[in-house]
């Protein structure tokens, strides 16, 4: 079972997975701005569009970081 998923916010996750935030520290290269500046309050799928991430990817990683 997923902990963390696509209609979660950004806010929800670094929050409750503190880890986390070195993936979107990570991800924030691609997207050329702060993710958790610019998005906090925008589910993963929406920022996802938003940057065009790949949305598999950013949750697979988010969930490795929360899991570990």
């Amino acid at each position: 079972m997923a902990l963390i998923t696509s209609d979660m916010t950004v806010l929800d996750i670094v929050a409750k997975w503190e880890d986390t935030q070195g993936i979107f520290k990570r991800y924030d290269t691609l997207a050329g701005e702060c993710i958790c500046c610019n998005s906090l309050f925008d589910s993963l799928e929406k920022t996802a569009e938003k940057y065009s991430l790949d949305l598999d990817a950013l949750l697979n990683d988010l969930e490795m970081a929360a899991s570990s």
